[in-house]
């Protein structure tokens, strides 16, 4: 059951860091899910699995008895990374507000070139090459 378990966490993972080297937001934002959940997969495992619940009763051996530790935390793991989830989310309806696009845009090769104030309209949000047109968003 850990080998499926480990298994599974590892394709978990890389379909997450796949979709992190993307240059759409909202797959970076699947690509955070998922190493989320891979996350959630590792300390279910770290839990083990035990055939009692995690209810003190005297006529049960400790040793037959889950952790309940891993599973609080797993419960909190779920809670946070939906709140992560859905940061990202607006963050990906405000960037779409303010530039109109859903995907992150290549760096400039450099600022060679450019005067201060090109350097200065690039860095107050407007583009290189829009602060250079004298374009204001």
């Amino acid at each position: 059951m850990s080998l499926i378990l480990a298994i599974s966490a590892f394709l978990t993972t890389a379909a997450g860091v796949y979709l992190l080297m993307d240059r759409s937001y909202f797959r970076v934002v699947l690509g955070v899910g998922f190493i989320g959940h891979a996350t959630n997969l590792i300390v279910i495992a770290a839990g083990r699995w035990k055939p009692e619940p995690p209810i003190v009763d005297l006529s049960v051996p400790a040793a037959r008895m889950a952790d309940p530790l891993p599973h609080a935390l797993l419960l909190t793991a779920i809670v946070i990374s939906m709140a992560v989830g859905l940061y990202l989310l607006a963050l990906i309806v405000a960037n779409l507000r303010f530039t109109g696009q859903v995907s992150v845009e290549p760096a400039p090769e450099s600022d060679d070139g450019a005067g201060a104030e090109e350097i200065a309209g690039e860095l107050s949000g407007q583009g290189l090459e829009q602060a250079r047109k004298g374009i204001t968003p």
